[in-house]
């Protein structure tokens, strides 16, 4: 089933599904498909949708809406192309890479996901390079979900928001009472959402 409560791989085209990868545990349940359902809703009207990270559940499969590009960027996730998404033109892209290695360029205005921020670095390039931190500034919308007690999260957090002057249209708590995110102590987050809400 694709769309916002996909629970099986996410359709990417009318005629293959895009294989979805490498499913955290920690993240296996329906409730923390939720961050998707709610990224998926931000970036409802934006045209264009970059998400970094995203193995295992890909923002591609819960959009409800008919975007004309939809890039993922992550190193678990299995290299996917298409050319529709929900029946309509799209060319979606589903990068085995990590963020370092690809020149990201979108077509402007664009949407930013980061869903479970825990970025690393790369060889001699930072967790949160320059060249992404000019995304998150001219992003149209900015999508950030984080574990409030994830270190690697906290050290990155400021540096994402401090690229936007406006404060979020959308600043969320929330707790996922899932018993294997409270066993990885990811079950406090939180869900931000710069630009158009």
């Amino acid at each position: 089933m694709a769309g916002p409560y996909a629970t099986a791989p996410a359709k990417a085209s009318d005629a293959t599904a895009a294989p979805s990868g490498i499913l955290l545990p920690h993240l296996s349940s329906p409730a923390a498909a939720l961050r998707q359902v709610l990224a998926a809703h931000a970036v409802r009207f934006c045209a264009h949708i970059v998400e970094i990270g995203g193995a295992g559940l890909p923002i591609t499969g819960f959009l409800t809406h008919h975007p004309e590009t939809v890039t993922v960027i992550d190193p678990k996730i299995p290299a996917f192309s298409a050319t529709t998404l929900n029946h309509a033109p799209c060319r979606v892209r589903h990068l085995a890479a990590k963020l370092q290695e690809v020149e990201i360029v979108p077509p402007a205005p664009y949407a930013l996901v980061l869903l479970g921020l825990s970025l690393k670095p790369f060889g001699r390039r930072g967790a949160t390079p320059p060249e992404l931190l000019a995304l998150a500034a001219n992003a149209q919308v900015l999508v950030i979900d984080y574990a409030l007690d994830l270190e690697r999260a906290q050290g990155q957090i400021g540096a994402l928001t401090a690229t936007r002057a406006a404060p979020p249209a959308i600043d969320l708590a929330l707790t996922i009472n899932d018993e294997a995110l409270m066993a990885a102590g990811f079950d406090r987050r939180r869900f931000l959402v710069f630009g158009a809400a």
